[in-house]
């Protein structure tokens, strides 16, 4: 178990040798830290010897950054802690002012400091420790009683294969180019650069892009944090984290990394933020899914006389145990997926109800699914009261509400036989906030009161756990009657299309009755649950199942006032019938779907005489179904690529077709011209004036000390000298010297 809640990683092993045993240096490192883990990389550093080691400068390097990524990534398996790896002391080349020699502040100081550093006998050797806590403190600020750890032995392999060694790390940062990128190359520093994102639970995956442009950036990074419109395409937009949260989590993280730099964050509220408006600005990181939008901000710079950005492209990074209907990246909405059906905060405390009934409030925007989850609680066990029912039965005639509203409203509202017409009723009061207030200033308390008599029911028929669904349930301030609030999210189009197609509503029809509503964000944020009807019907079920049976629903909690054992033995027995009956059901999915796959595939209809006529097993089914598909994907692909072919075959035909009838139309236009056409030595002179131009930068950027090293830097040469801009700077400068030769 682990026993500091902060600590200091020091990596003093050459990063090739680091890679493969990570992961066991952060499994040991997690036994000891539990909330926050910093990383110092210092490659190469003794901890022996005489002299006491000081903190130096480390290169900033694509390996050093392919590094990180592998390190954020590893770190991934242990969720509970808050990596955050130290760039202080990483420098790009053309950037690399002396070492601070301040101690640098941080938001969690370390308890202790734990090293990859092996002792030459393998102990934890006391003069070792001495000297690795002396570097911790001269570093950074850490908890005056500091505990050092030397992690080795605990952390290395029994068996590390020698090649492994030599495997080059995935690379974090997506090459612009064919050419392969060595490792070992520096990365270019930036004054001005910009990073954008939603930053929502600030994850391993939100590190990556932020730790590259804290690299890039030596004095200035501009954070653009989504905000307002832009949130409303995300998954669950209603448990996105405020605003000022996500920005105040990431300042911490961002403080923490690199103090050094200056940080200004920006709420986003349209696609190109101030990356598409700031003429200060050099870099952009972005993800694999922000590439395009990174592009379009180069657009919209151009068009507005910008110079272009330079962007760099950061992979995803994978997450190795998504479940179903999550992302298979690391990703916020997975986060806020995997929190549908938790506890978000403490329930009420509920003397007043009634004993030994835990009373749950179900709520939600209309559409959004409350009934069909009131309906799954109900096969759980639970005692469902129906609000919309109770108030049918309070202005039936000789209701509890019938006079009353007849009095308030008039006869007219009412049918020939005296029942009231609720439509004619609906229209009087929708959109009148004077009408609809003597309404439910009627009908809430009366509602309550039959709802309380419902509960005194469900213990009569020995119920434990009863449900009131209800739309108005906070509205109507029927807060105080539940132990705790379950709200039912759906985006709002999702609700629309439900509506009109359930009710028969035009969309602004629909539009209307869910703003006449609280929101789903409102709901969210008095709630202790919260489900969603989104995805398939599986997987709402289970939500429903981890709500019933993982929150406050335990009879034996300490801190709960209700002792029912045997509701509790009678709903393991329930829940475990509803397993079975899911996992039959999951068995009879599985065999349709092998049987319609055995349908679609045409191998799967050939005879294998290999096997006779015995029935194909699933294994077979599915490896010929896995090389069907790939057939069908070689297909395609062939077809794209012959259709691209004839695509651009077109396409050059046309455009020969247009010079042709441009040079004819000339020569008719104007059957003189051609006789002062500049001569071919002025043209000569005009394109070696341009080459010497390119030549001069080419010759003073380009280092030939090997082959790998002419690749890289030729391709950083063209991005850097070749910009369209900077050509046609190059050739207005050479025409004007030639301007004597030309006129």
């Amino acid at each position: 178990m682990a026993v500091f809640r902060s600590g200091l990683l020091v990596l003093t092993r050459p990063l090739a040798s680091l890679a493969p045993r990570l992961a066991s240096i952060l499994t040991s490192a997690a036994r000891l830290v539990n909330h926050t883990l910093y990383v110092h990389l210092q490659p190469g550093m003794s901890l022996e010897g005489s002299a006491q080691p000081q903190s130096s400068p480390v290169q900033a390097t694509f390996e050093v950054i392919d590094f990180i990524t592998h390190l954020y990534a590893g770190a991934d398996v242990h969720r509970h802690l808050d990596v955050r790896v130290l760039l202080t002391n990483i420098r790009t080349k053309s950037f690399l002012p002396p070492q601070p020699s301040s101690v640098q502040n941080l938001a969690h100081p370390p308890e202790v400091v734990l090293t990859d550093f092996q002792t030459l006998d393998g102990s934890q050797y006391n003069p070792v420790k001495q000297q690795l806590e002396r570097y911790a403190t001269s570093c950074y600020s850490c908890c005056p009683q500091l505990s050092s750890v030397l992690l080795y032995p605990d952390y290395e392999p029994a068996v590390l294969p020698v090649e492994s060694l030599d495997v080059p790390l995935p690379s974090a940062i997506r090459p612009t180019s064919p050419v392969a990128r060595s490792a070992k190359q520096p990365v270019r520093g930036y004054h001005r650069g910009a990073v954008g994102g939603t930053f929502d639970r600030l994850h391993n995956a939100h590190k990556v892009l932020l730790s590259v442009a804290c690299i890039l950036a030596q004095e200035q990074l501009v954070v653009g944090v989504a905000d307002k419109d832009l949130l409303k395409s995300k998954v669950l937009p209603e448990l996105l984290q405020p605003y000022s949260e996500r920005v105040e989590r990431l300042s911490e993280f961002l403080v923490d990394i690199k103090p050094s730099l200056a940080f200004d964050f920006i709420p986003l509220l349209d696609p190109y933020g101030p990356a598409g408006s700031d003429p200060s600005l050099e870099f952009l990181v972005v993800s694999e899914e922000t590439y395009r939008g990174g592009m379009a901000v180069n657009r919209f710079r151009l068009e507005n006389d910008l110079e272009e950005l330079t962007l760099y492209q950061i992979q995803l990074l994978k997450d190795l145990n998504n479940k179903e209907n999550e992302e298979d990246k690391v990703s916020s909405s997975s986060f806020r997926q995997q929190m549908l059906g938790n506890l978000l905060r403490p329930p009420h405390k509920r003397p007043e109800l009634p004993p030994g009934l835990y009373v749950i409030g179900l709520t939600g925007i209309s559409g959004s699914g409350k009934s069909s989850i009131a309906q799954r609680l109900k096969g759980l066990g639970a005692y469902v009261i129906d609000s919309d029912h109770l108030g049918h039965r309070a202005y039936a005639p000789g209701g509890p509400a019938y006079e009353p509203v007849v009095e308030a409203f008039g006869t007219d509202i009412l049918h020939k036989d005296g029942i009231i017409n609720r439509k004619v009723l609906g229209s009087r009061v929708f959109g009148n906030k004077k009408q609809l207030k003597i309404l439910t200033d009627i009908m809430w308390p009366v509602i309550a009161k039959l709802a309380r008599e419902e509960m005194d029911q469900a213990v009569a028929e020995g119920k434990h756990v009863c449900v009131i669904d209800a739309a108005v349930l906070l509205e109507a301030g029927w807060k105080n009657m539940v132990h705790e609030v379950w709200t039912v999210v759906i985006p709002e189009t999702e609700a629309i299309r439900r509506i009109v197609e359930r009710d028969g509503l035009s969309e602004a029809a629909a539009q209307s009755r869910l703003q006449s509503q609280m929101s789903g964000q409102e709901l969210v944020d008095q709630s202790h649950v919260v489900l969603s009807t989104l995805w398939e019907p599986q997987v709402t079920q289970r939500q429903v199942e981890y709500a019933y049976s993982d929150n406050s629903l335990d009879p034996d909690d300490e801190d709960s006032d209700y002792h029912q054992e045997s509701y509790k033995e009678s709903y393991k027995d329930r829940r475990r019938r509803a397993h079975t009956q899911a996992e039959q059901k999951r068995r009879d999915a599985i065999k349709r779907g092998y049987d319609d796959l055995q349908t679609i595939v045409p191998t799967c209809q050939q005879q294998d005489f290999s096997i006779g006529s015995q029935k194909l097993s699933k294994a077979i089914v599915l490896q010929k179904t896995i090389d069907y598909i790939q057939f069908l994907h070689k297909e395609k692909k062939k077809q794209e690529e012959e259709v691209s072919t004839l695509r651009k075959d077109v396409m050059a035909l046309k455009i020969m077709k247009v010079n042709y009838e441009q040079i004819v139309k000339a020569h008719q236009d104007n059957p003189h011209e051609g006789e002062d056409q500049v001569s071919d030595q002025v043209k000569f002179n005009v394109f070696q004036g341009i080459m010497d131009s390119l030549f001069q930068s080419f010759n003073a950027s380009i280092s030939v000390a090997s082959f790998q090293e002419l690749s890289a830097c030729v391709f950083s040469w063209i991005e850097e000298h070749c910009k369209p801009q900077t050509l046609r700077e190059i050739v207005i400068g050479v025409l004007h010297q030639l301007k004597n030769q030309l006129y």
